[in-house]
């Protein structure tokens, strides 16, 4: 398509301007069309300006495209398809709603969420061009015994991608991603009782800078650990990368004694007294690791062993 290859062309030349003209010439087509082509590109998030007498230029920008993201990616089956909004109710949402039509590894990104989900139906804080808000669409070697597993090793891509992209090191405590007791990334895993998928949805403070008063001292992001800008988009690819290297292999979840293992060196309440609330339920006990079906295992105060696979965690 046209706007592709001019795409192609502005991002050879990215910072310097380049005629209609020459890119009429270039391409073969009418101005006309090149000024179609750069509306469409600039609708999908591209900034580029237009000068008379210069020509177009491709502005540096931290936006996600899923034209750069599939040029960069190298996957085999996760982000095979990559559908992207400006904005959005949830990315896991909309892939409840539409499984049906859409393929294994199909991952869906949006620059901003209005009704962002956790686990527990709270909000997830979503603002525009800030974080990385994406959900990803599994059909194959479906084990809904592994629900926690999946989520506990999808944290394990996540810190892995951050860590590859930023050098920063990150910490889990079974129910989130954090850095310096402060949380900085979520996952939220859903699946259908009669059909065959799961939903990975991923949240990540990647540039915030300021949030809400009743989130500041309990979030942070990426930006203000790192004290600069991350490229989200290489981010992603990083993650994503990750999420199928560990996953996605001989079977689902490849090679779970591995990932367990590699888990631990992550899981700050390893070996910690915690309490734990479960159905209203409040236990207290130490944390002896996590089986197989990455259920936390826990030491009462009973001196007796139990295996929980959901609560919130807080630590004594």
């Amino acid at each position: 398509m046209t706007k592709y290859k001019i795409l192609d062309i502005l991002l050879k030349n990215k910072g310097k301007f380049i005629s209609g003209e020459k890119l009429s010439e270039q391409l073969g087509v009418s101005r006309t069309a090149i000024w179609k082509g750069i509306q469409s590109l600039k609708e999908k998030g591209y900034n580029i300006e237009g000068i008379n007498n210069k020509g177009y230029i491709l502005l540096e920008e931290n936006i996600i495209s899923n034209i750069e993201i599939k040029k960069i990616i190298k996957c085999k089956e996760i982000g095979n398809r990559i559908i992207y909004f400006e904005k959005i109710d949830s990315t896991n949402t909309y892939l409840k709603k539409e499984y049906k039509k859409l393929e294994h590894g199909c991952v869906v990104i949006s620059e901003e969420q209005i009704k962002g989900r956790t686990k527990n139906e709270k909000n997830f804080y979503s603002p525009k061009e800030k974080g990385i808000y994406m959900s990803i669409l599994l059909k194959k070697d479906i084990f809904l015994d592994s629900i926690k597993l999946l989520t506990l090793t999808t944290f394990l891509s996540i810190i892995k991608g951050i860590e590859k992209t930023t050098g920063l090191l990150l910490e889990t405590n079974w129910n989130g991603i954090y850095i310096n007791d402060k949380k900085v990334a979520g996952v939220l895993v859903e699946h259908g009782q009669d059909d065959n998928y799961i939903i990975v949805g991923i949240g990540i403070n990647v540039n915030n800078q300021n949030f809400p008063k009743e989130l500041k001292d309990k979030v942070t992001s990426l930006r203000i650990e790192k004290s600069q800008e991350i490229n989200r988009q290489f981010l992603i690819c990083n993650i994503l990368e990750e999420f199928e290297n560990l996953i996605c292999k001989k079977r689902y979840i490849f090679n779970r004694e591995k990932n367990i293992e590699e888990y631990y060196k992550f899981f700050k309440i390893l070996n910690k007294n915690i309490v734990l609330t479960n159905n209203q339920r409040k236990i207290v006990g130490k944390v002896l690791g996590v089986n197989e079906n990455g259920g936390i295992i826990l030491l009462k105060e009973d001196n007796k062993r139990e295996i929980f696979y959901d609560g919130e965690i807080k630590r004594l």
